[in-house]
């Protein structure tokens, strides 16, 4: 039998790699097997690309952001389809959604990002966690875990569009017919139930 596959979304400070960490653990406890990917994946190239870009460093026009963020998670698509078939549970900490939600953002046009994700066939999630969390509340979070900020965590208003963009992405069940938001501002305890609950009911 085919896997699922996961996706868990928000901006930055929303808790969705906590979440989608103790998803694995929660699965692995039943004996399910998982496969975990992480996004940007600071290992790869485009990741290490990706890495200058946030840390200033280096500059990207919106329209290469896009396509090194993009390219970053289509090299693992036959990884991710291969571990579906096997049976594997596949979760993916940000996905494409991400790039797209966050470009857009920028200035990218939606609907030239949506046609490209279905042109390259990216593999759909069954379910996205969606992890609603103010951007004052998630800058605090990161400030307080990394002590400084890169240029998409420290810019408020950057943070709000993409979570505009991420709810347009909901309403249009964008790549995944289930979106689960959660209230991502509650306490970490809190956000767990909810998700052992969505996840005792798969």
């Amino acid at each position: 039998m085919e896997g699922m596959f996961l996706a868990f979304e928000g901006i930055d400070g929303s808790g969705k790699r906590t979440v989608c960490h103790y998803t694995k653990t929660l699965l692995e406890e039943q004996g399910i097997l998982v496969e975990k990917y992480e996004y940007p994946d600071y290992d790869s190239p485009w990741g290490r690309i990706i890495n200058d870009f946030l840390s200033g460093s280096k500059e990207l026009d919106v329209s290469t952001q896009f396509l090194t963020y993009a390219t970053d998670i289509a090299k693992d698509q036959n990884k991710i389809r291969e571990n579906l078939k096997k049976g594997y549970t596949v979760l993916a900490d940000r996905y494409i959604t991400s790039t797209v939600a966050f470009q857009c953002a920028r200035g990218f046009d939606l609907q030239t990002a949506i046609q490209f994700v279905h042109l390259f066939k990216f593999v759909a999630p069954d379910i996205i966690f969606y992890m609603n969390v103010s951007p004052e509340t998630g800058r605090q979070r990161k400030k307080g875990q990394k002590g400084s900020l890169d240029r998409h965590e420290s810019d408020i208003k950057f943070l709000e569009d993409v979570n505009t963009m991420y709810g347009r992405l909901r309403d249009k069940k964008f790549l995944a017919q289930k979106w689960i938001e959660v209230d991502a501002d509650q306490d970490l305890t809190q956000v767990k139930k909810i998700i052992r609950s969505e996840i005792a009911s798969l």
